[in-house]
């Protein structure tokens, strides 16, 4: 098992956010920020997990991403990668209760091949609401779309990482008739950080439409079939 040193120590302490002006260190490019300028940035931010899963030949991952002024824009908050093979109960659960248990997450955005067991125990132990499938079909289709045109209109600030870079080189937006798909440029190479990623900011964009109608109320309205009866 390998767990990426930066994200594993955001994830598993206080998970603190950067400020404005260290996103704008990071990626002045991507994300155009007045250094004084704070104002974006929730001292305690509401976090968005994406989470794809792989216990034998591929990687399992898992991103954080949060929101910034308004919505508007996105950064990445963390990371987590887990090598093969993975054992879900011993390697991943415990990261994602601490998140769940010690942040503000909104959601758990997830792929359900090979996920159903984890997410059953994240059920009982009463998260049922923050669990939201992602199959890979159309939901699937749409995270992509939305990854995509974050990147292209340079709303989205992911900080230096080779490692990150690389799963970004291994991956490839192909363009069908139904909209953008994510897919491997090699198959011998893992992508699954970046499916993560777009399925984080996929539930992000969607619950900033859900939150600006006036009658939402995240306590009272969830879009996860383990909260029903």
């Amino acid at each position: 098992m390998e767990i990426h040193s930066e994200g594993m120590s955001q994830f598993t302490m206080d998970f603190v956010p950067p400020t404005e002006a260290e996103l704008a260190e990071l990626a002045p490019d991507i994300l155009d920020v007045p250094s004084q300028d704070t104002s974006g940035l929730d001292a305690d931010p509401i976090i968005y997990l994406g989470l794809d899963i792989a216990v034998k030949r591929d990687t399992c991952a898992l991103v954080g991403v949060i929101p910034l002024n308004g919505y508007s824009n996105f950064a990445v908050h963390g990371h987590c990668v887990w090598k093969p093979p993975v054992n879900l109960s011993q390697d991943v659960a415990p990261v994602v209760d601490t998140l769940l248990r010690s942040n503000r997450v909104a959601a758990l955005y997830y792929d359900p091949y090979q996920a159903a067991t984890l997410v059953q125990q994240f059920a009982a132990d009463g998260y049922g609401p923050k669990l939201v499938e992602v199959n890979q079909g159309a939901p699937m289709i749409g995270a992509a779309n939305t990854l995509h045109a974050l990147l292209t209109e340079n709303r989205l600030s992911i900080y230096d990482d080779p490692e990150l870079e690389a799963y970004f080189s291994w991956a490839v937006a192909k363009n069908t008739e139904r909209g953008w798909r994510i897919v491997k440029k090699n198959q011998s190479k893992p992508i699954d950080f970046v499916i993560s990623l777009a399925m984080a900011l996929q539930g992000a964009t969607l619950e900033a439409g859900y939150e600006a109608h006036p009658s939402w109320d995240s306590t009272t309205h969830v879009r996860s079939a383990f909260a029903l009866p």
